[in-house]
C-alpha cells in the first residue's frame, strides 16, 4: 500500500481491565456522591455570604421593620439567614447545612425547623396572647414594674430565600466531578 496507514489494535486484556475497573466504581459510587455534597456545601455556604439563590437573583431584602430591631438590638452587621447576634452561641441556619452521602443518593439539606419556610417562603399564623413588658420592651416575667399587654393575632409572611439548589456553576462542577471520578 502506497502513502499512509494507520493500526489500531485492541488490547483485550487492557480493555477488559478498564471496563472492570469502571464497574467497581459504579457498583460503589459513594465517593462520587461525597464529592458532589462537599461541592454543594461550599456553593450554599457563598450563597449565604452573597444573599443570593442557586438561580443568581438577589434574596428579597430585609423589611425596614427588621433592620430597625436589628440595629437597635446591635445585630450589626445586618445579614439575612445568618446569624450575627454577638456572643450567642447555638446553631444558625447557614451553620448547619449538612449532608449524606451513600451508594444510593446525596441528600443536602438542614435539620433546623426554620430551614423550609426560608427556603420555600410561607406565612406564620401567629395566635393571639400576652407578653410580659417593662417599659416598651418584652421581658422576663421576674422583672420588676411589667406588666402583661395583649398580642392581638396577626400573620407573617416570609419571602422565599433559596440557598439550596443547583445553579448552572455546579451543573458544571458535577459534571467535571463524575469524569474524574469515571477517570479513576
Amino acid at each position: 500500500m502506497t502513502g499512509i496507514s494507520i493500526s489500531v489494535e485492541l488490547q483485550e486484556a487492557t480493555a477488559r481491565q478498564a471496563l472492570r475497573d469502571l464497574l467497581a466504581r459504579m457498583e460503589n459510587p459513594r465517593g462520587f456522591y461525597k464529592g458532589v455534597g462537599e461541592l454543594l456545601l461550599a456553593s450554599t455556604s457563598t450563597r449565604f455570604k452573597t444573599e443570593t439563590g442557586p438561580d443568581g437573583k438577589p434574596w428579597t431584602p430585609l423589611k425596614p421593620a427588621t433592620i430597625r430591631a436589628r440595629t437597635k438590638a446591635g445585630q450589626l452587621p445586618l445579614t439575612i439567614l445568618r446569624s450575627n447576634t454577638k456572643g450567642k452561641s447555638g446553631s444558625s441556619l447557614a451553620g448547619s447545612i449538612n449532608y449524606i452521602a451513600s451508594d444510593d443518593e446525596l441528600r443536602i439539606g438542614s435539620p433546623v425547623a426554620y430551614a423550609a419556610i426560608h427556603q420555600l417562603g410561607g406565612t406564620i399564623e401567629k395566635q393571639a396572647g400576652s407578653r410580659y413588658m417593662v417599659g416598651r420592651r418584652f421581658a422576663k416575667r421576674d422583672k420588676e414594674g411589667g406588666k402583661d399587654v395583649a398580642i392581638k393575632a396577626h400573620t407573617i409572611t416570609i419571602p422565599a430565600r433559596p440557598y439550596i439548589g443547583i445553579s448552572a456553576a455546579d451543573q458544571e462542577g458535577i459534571l467535571e466531578q463524575a469524569q474524574d471520578w469515571l477517570e479513576g
